[in-house]
C-alpha cells in the first residue's frame, strides 16, 4: 500500500545558515547566518522574503537577543559576498528592505514584469462589436444597479492581463464563458487554453463551461470555438522527469490562457507560466482573493488584487467601461491615483447561490469582514438548519454525526452511486496532525464505520475513500484527486476515479501513486471543491494556525449545510487573524502598504 509518509521537520534553515557562514567565513552565531536561517524558516512558512523593516530591532526567532536596527542590518548583509543587490547572482538578494533567496527574487520580479508588460500593452478593441456583444450576453434585468458580471467581462476583454475575483456563487465561470465568446467575436481565430492547479479543479472548470456555453446568446460558430477541455498547470507546461517542456525558449502555443482557482497558484508556478507565455498573449485569472493562499510560497492572487483594497478604476478606464457596458458612470468606482493593475481587476459582488437571508452566505460575509460577534450570532441559531455549531465539542458527538453522514455512500448499490453520495459530505481540518488533525480523524472515522459494520477491518478495504498525494502522468492522476476503493464485478478490489465526465476509471490499488484516506482532508486540500455538507474541526486557540482565510475557505466549500466543531476562543482567533505572507509583489505592482488597505473586502 502506497500510503503517504508523515511530514518531518526540515533541517533546511540550519543547513543553509551553516552554508552561508562557511561561504562568508563568519560564525554561525553571527548576524549573517542567523538572518539566513530566519529567511529559510520564513520561506518554509510560505513567505517569499524576509521583510527586514518589519523585524528590525525585534527578538530573533530563538529569542536570544534582538535583530539589529534596519540601517545597520542592511549594511551588515550588504557587505557579505553571500548577499547580492537586485540583478546580481548570489544565494540571497537584498532588494530595498526585503531579503530573498535568489530564486524567489527572480520569480517575483519575473511575475511583476510579465504583468506590467501586459498592462501596458494596447488592445485593439472593436468597441461597437464589444458594446453589442455585452448588451446581448448580459441583457438588463430591470432591477437597476451595476451588473458586476458585465463589468467584469468588459474588464477582461479590454486588457492583456485581467483578474475576475468573487466568492462562491458569484458567477465567475458564467462570466468567463461570456468573456470567451466576446474574445472570439473580436478575434475568431483566437487560440484559447484553459487550465487549473489540480485535476479536480480542471474537471470542474470544464464541466461548468460545457454546461454554460450551450445557453449563451452567440453564434453556433463561436460556441464551437469555446474550448471544451481544461488541463492542469503541470500538464499544460509539459512537466516530466526532465522538468518543464515549455519555458521562455519554448513557449506555449496559444493566444489566451485562462487559469481557474488562481488563489492556489504559488509564486514559482506563476513565474513558470508567465515565462512560458508567448509575447502578447493574454492572461486571465479567476479565483477568490479572500481564500487561503497557495500551499507553497507566496500569495499571488492576494498580492495582485491588493490584499483587501477596494477596487476602483482610473478615470480613463472607468469612462471606457461605462461606454461599452452602458452602466451609469456614477456607479463605477473611480480613483485617480489607483495603480494600473487595479484597472484590470473585477470583483463580482452578488451571490446567485445564497439568498440575502442565507446562513452560509451571511456567515461567510461576516467572517470576511472580521465581525466575530455577528458570525457567532449566525452560528448560534440565526442561520437555521443550514448552520450548526458545537462550541464545546465532544469527540463522541462529532464522530457520531460524521459516521451517520457517511453511512449512505457505503450502502450504495454501485460504485458510481457511492462516489456521488460520498461527494455530498466532507470533514475538513486545519492541521494534518494532532488531536484535531486529518490523520487522527481519518483513523477515528474508519473505526466508527467499522463499529457500525459498514467497513471491513484492514488498511486496504472496499469503501475506503482515497486522495492521491502524488502525481502520475502515465495514469492521469494528480495530487488532490479523490477516488474510492470498491470491488468490481469479479470481486477484485479496484480504485475508482471519475474520468472528468460521468464515466469511471478502475485501477489496481498497487499501481497508484501515493495516497491516503480521504474521509477528512485539510482545508487547503479542499480548495476548488464544493460539498453539500461541510464539517469543520478546529484546534484550540493559540496554535498560530487559525486565520480568517482558513475559516472563510472552509465555510465557502459548503453549499447547503455547515457544521462547526470549535470553541468560541478558536472562532474569535480565526476571525481576528488574517494571513500575512511577506512579499514584494504587491508593492512592485503599485499597491500601497497592506496596513492601509481598505476595510471593505469583496
Amino acid at each position: 500500500m502506497s500510503m503517504a509518509a508523515a511530514a518531518t521537520p526540515s533541517n533546511l534553515p540550519r543547513l543553509f545558515a551553516r552554508f552561508v557562514a562557511e561561504q562568508a567565513g563568519q560564525p554561525e552565531s553571527g548576524v549573517l547566518a542567523r538572518t539566513a536561517a530566519w529567511l529559510a524558516e520564513a520561506q518554509e512558512r510560505g513567505d517569499v522574503c524576509l521583510d527586514l523593516a518589519r523585524h528590525a530591532g525585534a527578538p530573533w526567532p530563538d529569542r536570544e537577543g534582538d535583530a539589529p536596527p534596519l540601517a545597520d542590518w542592511c549594511r551588515m548583509l550588504g557587505d557579505s559576498p553571500c548577499v547580492g543587490a537586485p540583478g546580481e547572482r548570489a544565494p540571497m538578494v537584498l532588494d530595498g528592505h526585503r531579503l530573498y533567496l535568489y530564486r524567489f527574487w527572480r520569480d517575483e520580479t519575473r511575475v511583476a514584469e510579465g504583468i506590467r508588460a501586459r498592462l501596458q500593452a494596447k488592445v485593439a478593441l472593436q468597441s461597437d462589436a464589444l458594446r453589442q456583444g455585452l448588451a446581448r450576453l448580459f441583457p438588463a434585468d430591470g432591477g437597476g444597479g451595476v451588473d458586476w458580471q458585465k463589468l467584469a467581462a468588459a474588464v477582461a476583454v479590454s486588457h492583456r492581463f485581467a483578474v475576475i475575483s468573487g466568492g462562491p456563487g458569484t458567477g465567475k465561470t458564467a462570466s468567463l464563458v461570456k468573456v470567451l465568446a466576446l474574445l472570439l467575436e473580436q478575434t475568431p481565430d483566437l487560440h484559447i487554453r484553459l487550465a487549473a492547479p489540480t485535476g479536480k479543479a480542471a474537471a470542474r472548470m470544464m464541466a461548468s463551461i460545457n454546461n454554460a456555453k450551450a445557453t449563451i446568446a452567440t453564434d453556433d460558430a463561436i460556441k464551437a470555438r469555446i474550448p471544451d477541455a481544461a488541463t492542469t498547470l503541470h500538464r499544460l507546461l509539459g512537466y516530466g522527469p526532465r522538468g518543464y517542456r515549455h519555458d521562455r525558449d519554448n513557449p506555449l502555443v496559444l493566444d489566451c490562457l485562462v487559469i481557474d482557482e488562481a488563489s492556489m497558484v504559488d509564486l514559482p508556478m506563476m513565474a513558470r507560466l508567465i515565462d512560458a507565455l508567448p509575447e502578447g498573449a493574454q492572461l486571465i485569472l479567476l479565483g477568490d482573493r479572500d481564500q487561503l493562499a497557495s500551499v507553497e510560497a507566496g500569495n499571488v492572487l492576494g498580492d495582485v488584487t491588493g490584499h483587501g483594497h477596494a477596487i476602483a478604476y482610473r478615470p480613463q478606464t472607468a469612462a471606457l467601461l461605462a461606454s461599452v457596458t452602458g452602466i451609469d458612470a456614477r456607479h463605477i468606482p473611480v480613483r485617480p491615483d489607483a495603480p494600473p493593475v487595479a484597472d484590470a481587476i473585477a470583483l463580482l459582488r452578488k451571490s446567485y447561490r445564497f439568498a440575502a437571508d442565507s446562513g452560509i452566505g451571511n456567515l461567510a460575509f461576516h467572517i470576511n469582514a472580521g465581525e466575530a460577534d455577528a458570525a457567532v450570532a449566525w452560528l448560534s441559531g440565526r442561520g437555521g438548519d443550514a448552520l450548526a455549531w458545537h462550541p464545546d465539542p465532544s469527540p463522541g458527538t462529532m464522530l457520531a454525526q460524521v459516521v451517520e453522514g457517511y453511512a449512505a455512500y457505503l450502502q450504495a448499490e454501485d460504485v458510481g452511486m457511492a462516489l456521488d453520495r460520498f461527494a455530498r459530505q466532507r470533514v475538513l481540518c486545519a492541521l494534518r496532525q494532532g488531536a484535531h488533525g486529518v490523520e487522527r480523524v481519518n483513523r477515528e472515522i474508519a473505526a466508527g464505520l467499522r463499529a457500525r459494520g459498514l467497513l471491513a477491518a484492514g488498511d486496504l478495504v472496499a469503501g475506503m475513500p482515497i486522495m492521491v498525494t502524488g502525481n502520475s502522468y502515465a495514469l492521469d492522476l494528480f495530487n488532490g484527486d479523490i477516488g474510492l476503493l470498491w470491488h468490481n464485478e469479479e470481486g477484485q478490489l479496484r480504485a475508482y476515479f471519475r474520468d472528468g465526465g460521468q464515466g469511471l476509471r478502475a485501477l489496481p490499488p498497487q499501481l497508484l501513486p501515493q495516497y491516503e484516506p480521504a474521509w477528512a482532508m485539510t482545508v487547503h486540500k479542499s480548495q476548488g471543491s464544493e460539498f453539500d455538507h461541510v464539517v469543520l474541526l478546529l484546534p484550540e486557540a493559540g496554535g498560530g494556525v487559525l486565520t480568517r482565510e482558513l475559516l472563510y475557505t472552509a465555510v465557502t466549500r459548503a453549499k447547503q449545510r455547515f457544521t462547526l466543531f470549535a470553541s468560541r476562543d478558536a472562532v474569535d482567533e480565526a476571525i481576528s487573524h488574517t494571513l500575512h505572507r511577506s512579499s514584494g509583489l504587491a508593492a512592485r505592482l503599485g499597491w500601497p502598504a497592506e496596513s492601509s488597505a481598505a476595510a471593505v473586502r469583496g
